[in-house]
């Protein structure tokens, strides 16, 4: 296949790499996605969310797949990461041969548990920093082309990877590399080398903040999404504004502030420039905040709900990581706004389908499946809403059972109270003996006006 792959790129030079190789063997689109799909079965993964418009942006240079898919693509197409051009899909220390494929040195993709580690010590993530920080031995404390360069790559690897690591682990390591920007910016380096640091910094902060969420500490990610949003403003990087602002939104909705949720979301939703981020906006910041006020907004749930299933209608593909939007995550937001105005049905009907766009074990499974619980719950079926939940204990680590899901976990809970059912009896007791999660601790200075 390799000498194909490679006939086809010289004879079409505007072939990229990824897509010659598929030509090579001779599939379409939808096998290449067969091809995949088999390739997590086998593994034990899951169902990937690959679909052909991804794979159509990401053969074309459109979009860069993570390091899960990258793997998979090198694992089918029996190719390195070079020979299919994905090797910005790892940091450049991660890319090593296996005996059946390729993929990241740091990264073992399992189903124990159902969920994906990083070699449980975060070596990965170690040796990252440690790029980040031979860059600095070489170009000065103030850093350099390069280093800036490894700053974003580690962003996006952050982002891309957000759910392979449990939230303690990845916050800890965000926070030390926020820290050498900030050190680098104490250097006051001339613009517009600051301007893009100051940058970095804000969707540092922005990370940092989601892991603070989902660690249980609402108060604390606030402050670090204001501090995004603030150095957004600044650097006029409208999605890192546009983004924070929903999280924020997010969060007081969460804390039953549904006013403040409500205004948040609406700031969002006027700086989202395309129909995945007004989607995203609205079925994110917007629709759950304006369910919650009562049942008596149920036909403006409806509208919201219309106005968020257009705009996802309209884009052209979605966005994998932490800063993207997919289908799964969409029509969870839907199912929890339908059952917050007492529509069972409607809000089962999206649970589902957010279940049928995420692999098993992933964190935004474990999020659909409870909503899907307290869907069940809703409709008598106490029984049925407990193991649903169970299985949740079973497949998630409790260091990797977020803040979010904790909750959904709790209100499911709560609504069972009162049954005399022995599932719903055990499940009770095993939320209530779940460790609490840990904050970071770890100090680090915010750039806000340095």
């Amino acid at each position: 296949m390799p000498e194909i792959a490679a006939r086809i790129r010289r004879d079409l030079p505007e072939v990229r790499a990824l897509e010659a190789w598929r030509w090579a063997y001779g599939w379409s689109r939808a096998a290449a996605i067969e091809q995949i799909v088999q390739y997590y079965r086998e593994r034990d993964l899951g169902v990937p969310g690959l679909n052909t418009s991804m794979l159509c942006r990401y053969e074309h240079g459109e979009l860069r797949p993570g390091a899960d898919y990258a793997t998979a693509f090198c694992g089918v197409y029996r190719a390195a990461p070079a020979d299919l051009g994905l090797e910005g899909s790892f940091p450049a220390w991660a890319v090593r041969a296996e005996a059946d494929g390729y993929g990241p040195w740091g990264m073992v993709a399992t189903a124990r548990m159902g969920h994906q580690m990083a070699n449980g010590n975060g070596e990965a993530l170690e040796a990252l920093r440690d790029t980040i920080t031979l860059g600095l031995e070489v170009e000065g404390p103030a850093g350099g082309p390069q280093t800036r360069e490894s700053l974003q790559a580690a962003v996006e690897h952050y982002a891309l990877n957000y759910s392979a690591w449990p939230p303690g682990t990845l916050a800890g390591e965000v926070h030390q590399v926020r820290h050498l920007v900030n050190q680098m910016l104490a250097q006051r380096p001339p613009e517009p080398d600051r301007a893009e640091l100051r940058r970095i910094a804000g969707w540092l902060s922005a990370l940092v903040g989601n892991l603070a969420f989902h660690l249980a500490d609402e108060d604390l990610a606030m402050v670090h999404w204001g501090t995004a949003a603030r150095l957004g403003a600044e650097v006029g990087d409208r999605w890192l504004e546009c983004w924070t602002l929903g999280a924020r939104a997010m969060v007081a909705h969460h804390q039953d502030r549904h006013e403040q949720a409500t205004a948040f979301g609406q700031r969002a939703f006027e700086l989202a420039d395309t129909p995945l981020r007004r989607a995203q906006m609205l079925a994110w910041a917007m629709i759950r905040p304006t369910a919650a006020r009562g049942t008596q907004y149920r036909g403006e749930v409806t509208r919201i709900a219309a106005r968020a299933q257009e705009e996802m209608a309209a884009a052209p593909a979605e966005l994998p990581g932490r800063f993207g939007f997919d289908r799964a995550e969409f029509t969870l937001h839907l199912a929890e706004a339908h059952l917050l105005v007492g529509d069972d049905a409607t809000g089962r009907r999206h649970a589902e389908d957010s279940l049928g766009h995420i692999p098993h074990g992933r964190p935004g499974w474990a999020a659909a499946q409870l909503v899907l619980a307290r869907a069940e719950a809703a409709r008598g079926r106490a029984a049925d809403a407990a193991a649903l939940a169970g299985e949740v204990l079973d497949t998630i680590p409790p260091d990797a059972l977020r803040s979010n899901s904790r909750k959904r976990l709790t209100v499911l809970a709560g609504e069972l109270a009162g049954v005399p059912a022995p599932a719903v009896a055990e499940l009770r007791e095993r939320a209530a003996e779940l460790p609490a999660l840990v904050p970071v601790t770890r100090p680090s200075a915010e750039p806000n006006g340095s």
